[in-house]
């Protein structure tokens, strides 16, 4: 349809209003004047030149009219509506601070005054928007710190932890599981293995596991095979960020069967030479993120050294509880061992025996053929003795030729069965010796029927094995009474404290 004004008068509302107001004005005055010509013309001809004037006055007045009103309009109507429309359009434009001035108290200032409370409340709403916005900003901020923070605490309480346990024993095995225990609470659902290098083989063997079959336990792995195998070749951290992709595929039945997923193995590193593996499994995809690789690397950096703290102990202990040319126990724990059993005996009423054992012509064989020869017999005969033995039983060097072998929970019957069992196998063995072969006297006692002490008990099986070497040797006797009083035996009566100063 097309507009009923112009394009000029469409645009303004002064114009419009002045449309609306003067054109039926004009167009009433000059029908009414045509209508009173046409009634007058034939009673007044003589008034048609005046009713021409009158319409041609009518038409002028009503132009000058209409410009006086278009002028009313514009300073009164338009005026203030353009500056009500440009605050609209610097609104729209983001101009918030911008204020229509308010001139009249009509309509229009009333709408003047409304729109710049508008424009205040949205002010005010923006600058809270704003204040939110910053508020929420710093909230996320706040938030992502604290998550940050929490992560860190988390990662020094399991350092903490860990490094408390890792130095309140020096016993391997505790320490194991100290470090899956700590491992696994920190770290949440996973599964995990510990690995330790085997000495000699340089094989990895699964120690301790988490999340996994406990069967697992024992597992070998080469170096080279595996993450964990080619974490310990190269002694550096291997993360397969999905297992289906990398070609070193998943030793352990980390999920049930070899699943796909994320596999971390961390070395255990002391002194550049790796003593053991961490590994993690997790099910999916890039599941190890870089500040837990790191912290991981941390926990192995401090297990390692309490693990090799913890093997240097246990040298030092066997050490210090062998006998460095047999590898049997030395003096010093025979009589600790001795002690610990005594105990026992008293608190549940048990028995126990010790058994002495000699090389018979030990002295003979060693002088006619050297130390070294001698000393090759001794190590045969312990590895003999102890391979004789129950796995509650302990064999010890007593001094010289000399071997002592303690029975828990023995009677006489059982001793003298177990030491007729060791002389046996020594016999067996046929380890050369001179023209014949290697045996062994044997000479028994049991606790408490042939001794009220230790230092007793040990004097009875000497005066029973200085029996055994009367009656002809390679043979086994028990203690009797009066055998402690043989007038040409020389009696050993050697206590525990004298032992311990004794050393090996």
């Amino acid at each position: 349809m097309a507009p009923l004004m112009s394009p000029s008068a469409n645009r303004s509302l002064g114009r419009k209003l002045m449309l609306a107001s003067g054109v039926p004005s004009l167009l009433f005055a000059v029908v009414m004047l045509l209508w009173l010509r046409s009634r007058t013309q034939a009673i007044a001809p003589e008034l048609d030149a005046a009713y021409r004037l009158a319409i041609v006055a009518v038409i002028l007045f009503a132009a000058g009219m209409a410009v006086i009103h278009a002028l009313a309009m514009r300073l009164m109507v338009g005026r203030p509506l353009q500056r009500l429309a440009a605050g609209l359009q610097r609104a729209r434009e983001g101009d918030f601070l911008y204020r229509v001035p308010v001139e009249t108290a009509d309509e229009l200032g009333v709408l003047a005054e409304n729109f710049n409370t508008t424009l205040a409340a949205i002010t005010d709403l923006h600058a809270r928007r704003i204040d939110d916005a910053a508020s929420m900003e710093s909230m996320q901020r706040e938030l992502a710190l604290k998550a940050q923070l929490e992560a860190r605490l988390k990662e020094l309480t399991l350092l903490f932890d860990l490094s408390r346990r890792l130095v309140s024993t020096l016993e391997l095995e505790r320490l194991l599981d100290s470090v899956t225990e700590l491992v696994g609470r920190g770290l949440g659902d996973h599964a995990f293995a510990l690995f330790l290098v085997e000495e000699g083989t340089g094989d990895l063997v699964v120690r301790t596991v988490s999340g996994l079959d406990a069967a697992v336990t024992g597992t070998r792995v080469r170096s080279g095979e595996g993450p964990a195998g080619w974490a310990a070749h190269e002694r550096a951290t291997v993360l397969v960020d999905d297992t289906a992709a990398d070609p070193r595929r998943p030793v352990l039945p980390w999920s049930g069967a070899q699943a796909d997923g994320s596999i971390l193995a961390v070395p255990l590193l002391h002194q550049s030479a790796c003593v053991g593996i961490l590994t993690f499994f997790r099910p999916g995809r890039q599941a190890f993120p870089a500040d837990e690789v790191r912290l991981l690397e941390s926990v192995a950096g401090q297990a390692a050294i309490a693990i090799e703290n913890a093997r240097l102990h246990q040298k030092m202990v066997r050490l210090s509880q062998t006998d460095a040319l047999t590898g049997v126990h030395n003096r010093r724990s025979l009589f600790a061992r001795l002690q610990l059993e005594a105990d026992r005996c008293e608190r549940f009423e048990h028995q126990m025996a010790v058994a002495l054992v000699d090389v018979d012509r030990f002295r003979a064989y060693n002088e006619a053929h050297g130390h070294a020869a001698g000393d090759a017999i001794l190590r045969k005969v312990g590895v003999i003795l102890q391979g004789a033995i129950r796995k509650v039983d302990l064999v010890a060097r007593y001094g010289g030729e000399e071997f002592a072998v303690l029975l828990p929970r023995a009677d006489r019957a059982a001793a003298l069965a177990a030491a007729e069992k060791l002389r046996a196998a020594v016999t067996d063995a046929a380890i050369p010796h001179g023209d014949g072969h290697v045996t062994i006297s044997v000479g028994l006692s049991v606790w408490p029927d042939d001794a009220p002490d230790l230092a007793t008990l040990m004097d009875a099986a000497d005066a029973a094995l200085y029996a055994a070497k009367r009656a002809g040797r390679d043979v086994v006797c028990a203690h009797e009474p009066g055998m402690r009083l043989h007038p040409s035996r020389k009696r050993d009566v050697t206590t525990t404290a004298d032992a311990e100063a004794a050393g090996n």
